[in-house]
């Protein structure tokens, strides 16, 4: 059976050699710890700074596609509104042209509404002139020709010769017809309407010979043919009012004879009928 002391004693021996070491481990330990804890500390720090790495670099492929995307739709908008600049161009210089268009109608057209207005105004007036006119009339027989005579002295022809055919429609049996009827074709004469004036004096002529204006009538007759250039006519008519019968004033006879001696001697400036003399055919045969 072994000492109990001595037990003892190898115990305290044996700690004493264990001593040392065992608070030599427990420094270890504690060191080991603490490392440990800074490794894990900086693993979590390496690990959160991975993570927040890749979500910046999520993020930064985020922002990279929006702005790649942001440059499409620049690109793109761009384009479109190029191409709408270039619509919108085009579309202004259609409405410009057509505003000129529409400018030159508006032009055209107030042009063409002057000139009816203008027109419009001129029948007006002359619509009124006649109603004047046709109010004006005076009733009695000595009024009107006192007013168709006096139209006559200011050269107002058309109007008197409308009072005359007036006098001519309200008095058919008149004695004054035939002198009516001269100052009818008078107007006719100084208007130089020459056609017209020979048919008022040829009925004169032909109706009321023995009328006290009949040389008044064969004068202004042969005047007439020689206006026209019909000097035969106008000859034949001066020839008549030198005959007796006619009872013509002698200055009418005298008046007459000259005229014949001026158409006789024409040589085609006046006359349009007269006949060529052996003369002229001479001349006309030497000049081919």
């Amino acid at each position: 059976m072994s000492n109990p002391s001595f037990s003892c004693a190898r115990r305290l021996a044996v700690l004493a050699l264990l001593w040392p070491m065992a608070t030599g481990c427990i420094a270890l330990k504690a060191d080991q710890d603490a490392i440990a804890k800074e490794v894990d500390k900086l693993r979590k720090e390496v690990v959160a700074q991975s993570e927040a790495a890749e979500r910046n670099q999520e993020l930064a492929d985020q922002v990279d596609a929006k702005l790649a995307e942001v440059e499409e739709l620049l690109r793109n908008n761009q384009a479109n509104l190029g191409l709408r600049v270039e619509n919108l161009e085009l579309e202004v210089q259609e409405l410009r042209g057509a505003a000129e268009n529409a400018d030159y109608m508006a032009t055209a057209v107030r042009q063409e509404l002057l000139e009816q207005r203008a027109d419009l105004d001129s029948r007006l007036t002359s619509l009124e002139e006649k109603l004047n006119e046709a109010t004006s009339i005076p009733e009695s027989k000595s009024e009107l020709m006192a007013e168709a005579d006096s139209l006559m002295s200011k050269h107002k022809y058309k109007q008197a010769r409308r009072l005359f055919r007036t006098y001519e429609s309200r008095y058919p049996g008149d004695p004054q017809m035939p002198d009516v009827r001269f100052k009818i074709g008078l107007s006719y004469f100084s208007e130089r309407d020459y056609k017209s004036s020979l048919g008022e004096f040829y009925r004169i002529i032909q109706d009321t010979p023995d009328a006290s204006v009949m040389p008044d009538a064969l004068y202004y007759s042969g005047l007439a043919f020689a206006k026209l250039g019909q000097c035969q006519n106008a000859i034949a008519y001066f020839e008549a009012l030198r005959e007796k019968k006619t009872k013509a004033p002698q200055n009418y006879k005298d008046k007459a004879a000259e005229q014949i001696a001026i158409l006789q001697k024409d040589k085609g400036e006046l006359c349009v009928d007269t006949p060529a003399t052996a003369e002229d055919d001479d001349a006309a045969k030497k000049k081919r």
